[in-house]
């Protein structure tokens, strides 16, 4: 018959955030599933795309929807 299923090859190890600066998709990370809010605002704020989006206006809000969205508004 088939091999015995190996339940630990079924977790995922990373899934792709996605980082929106205004709604428009400016980086993608790949994060562990159990990161928390904090840590991925800031890991978002961090990545290039953004930081090059932003260009230094001020940020307004942070909307995380962990693990998989990012979303930065400015002005």
């Amino acid at each position: 018959g088939y091999p015995p299923i190996d339940e630990s090859m079924l977790v995922e190890e990373t899934v792709t955030c996605v980082v929106q600066v205004m709604g428009k998709v400016r980086d993608r990370i790949q994060v562990p599933p159990s990161l928390g809010e904090d840590e991925l605002r800031e890991l978002a704020l961090a990545t290039a795309g953004a930081q090059r989006a932003i260009n230094g206006a001020p940020v307004r809000t942070v909307i995380v929807r962990a693990p998989n969205l990012v979303n930065i508004v400015t002005g």
